[in-house]
């Protein structure tokens, strides 16, 4: 017959598995949810600066496109007093008052001097093969014009910078939510008084901050 001490020495086995198992779910528990908080702290702070720069970004890809239009605007002024001095030297020419087409030639602007003197070097009165005008002949280069593309890229070039701050700002919101479900399980899982389910509910925690991790580690850091 099996005695008390026989019935008892498993009971107390089984006692003293249930409390190590409690009391280092317990402290698994609390460094899982330390190490969790912090990752979160950090995750948080870092989506918050990605945003920062997104904006900063924005804002000055928005500047410089206004500049840019600007600068375009003022070729295209430039441009039609060009084609205005042009076409009154032109009836000048015509008429055969040389001493008025010099004095528009002498008020050309330096830009469009360059190319006016390019193209009558043609001889477009006696060569058929003669561009037209002198606004398509390559001298005539207009440097707002050059000036308003180079700010259109550089503000396409800082607007992209700003799509990819959003993008590195969404990661690090994601790994947020991440550590904030494993600072969910690892917590709720210290309500529970069954060993199993303390258990359980803490590798699911310590998964979620190891899918955090690896989430976090793969994006830059501002």
């Amino acid at each position: 017959m099996a005695t008390a001490a026989d019935t008892t020495a498993p009971q107390n086995t089984g006692s003293r598995l249930v409390r190590w198992i409690g009391g280092h779910a317990d402290i698994a528990s609390a460094v899982t949810l330390s190490i969790a908080g912090l990752l979160t702290s950090w995750s948080g702070y870092q989506a918050a600066l990605w945003d920062g720069d997104q904006a900063a970004a924005y804002s000055q890809a928005g500047a410089i496109r206004t500049e840019a239009s600007r600068r375009q605007i003022q070729a295209g002024q430039l441009e039609g007093g060009d084609a205005l001095m042009f076409t009154q030297w032109l009836d000048a020419e015509a008429r055969g008052d040389a001493r008025l087409a010099g004095f528009y030639e002498q008020r050309f602007r330096p830009e469009y001097r360059v190319a006016h003197a390019a193209w009558r070097a043609r001889q477009p009165l006696t060569n058929p093969t003669a561009p037209a005008t002198p606004f398509v002949m390559p001298e005539y280069r207009l440097a707002a014009r050059a000036e308003a593309t180079a700010l259109e890229a550089k503000a396409t070039a800082t607007f992209d910078h700003g799509q990819y701050a959003n993008r590195v700002g969404d990661g690090f919101v994601r790994a947020t939510v991440i550590f904030a479900s494993a600072l969910f399980f690892g917590g709720i899982g210290q309500a529970f008084r069954r060993p199993a389910l303390h258990v359980v509910m803490l590798a699911i925690s310590v998964l979620q901050c190891l899918w955090g991790v690896i989430a976090m580690i793969q994006l830059p850091v501002n």
